[in-house]
């Protein structure tokens, strides 16, 4: 289905006007409108630091709810890379697994365990392995049976996580290797009863640059799925209770689609599509308005999941699920990101002139990856 987002305009530059394409143009509003986008505009100018003069971004004003994301389905998190689930959606898809019983249950687990936060995910993988073994077992039975001995099972959870993504380095980089090592470390603090993913990620992180981009994604991907410490899985474990349906809820709960904004809202980030990104209430509600600089190292992962996320938007944009007027949300958000982090988040983006040029050829009945084409891009400036 083709979602059709708000239209609205940009009132910080002449130029940026002119090249997005809007039903409404300014002259046209209300003078209430008017004003609501000039103070916009003045917000944006402080955001900047006093640049909106000389640096033109081609957002619009849009409010949170407004955002395209919020109308579609199972966007990524920009932030840790997980499906999110739109607040009125909760109930239907705590449902798909709330009326399945034992091999059926444990097999939709696996299969969406990405709708699911760590601490959350370790409770549903947990309750999957209870189903598997019990056939009649719903998700409150499977759920109940872990009880006992939660800590144990938690640490099973993720030393094998983390000799998956052994299995991985060691296949490329042979078995003495640093970040081999680095697992192994880990592996015997989990043994030991201790659980705290900032003591692998803290290291990890130093050893991106001897590692290709695939294994460094999968290792951290597997650092990601141990929790921070084990009360988040406790307390995960705690709060879901009742029937199926109300477990299934809770769990689901952090995985909400939320709008983020970059520079936060309390420091004068703006209401605008340049500012906005979309984020899990998980990876949202706690950072509140920290630096980056801070939240990267809780979430290390961001600037790759970022990218996935940057790709997938475009991609939507090209498929015609996202309108035209976000075809330059890409570049804007690319500069937000650059400008909020120091320069350690650069998305690769697609131009607005190259997103028209594929959503031509995708009309046309041609097959379009999005980014694949990111990838040609960077290639070619490598070999320029």
């Amino acid at each position: 289905m083709v979602i059709a987002p708000i239209s609205s305009v940009n009132a910080i530059s002449t130029k940026a006007i002119e090249n997005k394409k809007v039903s409404n143009p300014i002259a046209s509003e209300k003078p209430e409108v008017q004003q609501k986008v000039a103070e916009q505009g003045a917000l944006k100018s402080y955001f900047l630091g006093g640049q909106a003069a000389t640096v033109s971004f081609g957002g619009f004003p849009v409010s949170t709810g407004g955002f395209i994301t919020k109308k579609i389905d199972d966007v990524p998190c920009c932030c840790c890379g997980g499906r999110m689930v739109r607040n009125n959606q909760m109930g239907a898809k705590a449902a798909e697994f709330a009326n399945i019983n034992g091999e059926k249950l444990a097999n939709k687990i696996e299969a969406d365990k990405d709708f699911f936060r760590t601490p959350q995910r370790v409770v549903m993988m947990l309750a999957a392995e209870e189903a598997r073994k019990n056939p009649s077992y719903d998700l409150a039975q499977a759920k109940n049976a872990i009880g006992g001995d939660l800590k144990e099972k938690t640490q099973n959870y993720c030393i094998n996580s983390l000799k998956e993504a052994d299995t991985i380095v060691k296949a490329t980089y042979g078995e003495n290797n640093p970040t081999s090592k680095l697992i192994a470390k880990q592996i015997e603090e989990l043994n030991s009863g201790e659980i705290n993913r900032r003591n692998f990620t803290d290291k990890f992180v130093k050893q991106q640059g001897s590692l290709d981009p695939i294994t460094y994604e999968k290792v951290m991907d597997a650092a990601m799925n141990i929790p921070q410490d084990f009360s988040e899985v406790k307390r995960a474990y705690g709060q879901a209770n009742g029937s199926s349906q109300g477990i299934a809820r809770a769990l689901l709960k952090q995985s909400m689609q939320t709008i983020e904004h970059i520079h936060p809202k309390s420091k004068g980030g703006p209401n605008a599509t340049e500012n906005f990104i979309a984020e899990c209430g998980d990876c949202n509600w706690p950072r509140g308005n920290s630096s980056y600089m801070n939240w990267l190292k809780v979430h290390p992962e961001y600037p790759i999941k970022a990218q996935h996320h940057i790709e997938w938007f475009q991609q939507q944009i090209v498929d015609g699920n996202i309108g035209s007027e976000y075809d330059d949300y890409g570049i804007d958000v690319k500069q937000t990101l650059s400008k909020e982090t120091n320069g350690q988040i650069n998305l690769k983006v697609l131009t607005p002139e190259k997103i028209n040029e594929l959503r031509e050829a995708k009309q046309a009945g041609e097959d379009v990856n999005v980014s694949e084409e990111i990838a040609n891009q960077e290639q070619e400036k490598e070999e320029a």
